[in-house]
């Protein structure tokens, strides 16, 4: 076998616990900012129903 590749292999065997520790982190972050989203897209929908509800009141009682 060359020495290139065998240094190479030597080099990603040895680090393949650090690449797959930031993709774990990359993928528990992206994660986790989709649920905020979420949470926040959940939260404007609450919001535009009671304002909805208040604008309907307020038309009804004119």
């Amino acid at each position: 076998m060359d020495s290139t590749l065998e240094e190479v292999y030597s080099l990603v065997l040895t680090q393949w616990p650090l690449v797959a520790g930031a993709y774990a982190l990359l993928w528990t972050g992206l994660v986790v900012y989709v649920g905020l989203v979420l949470k926040r897209l959940n939260g404007l929908g609450k919001q535009v129903e009671v304002l909805e509800a208040a604008l309907a009141r307020r038309t009804g009682a004119e």
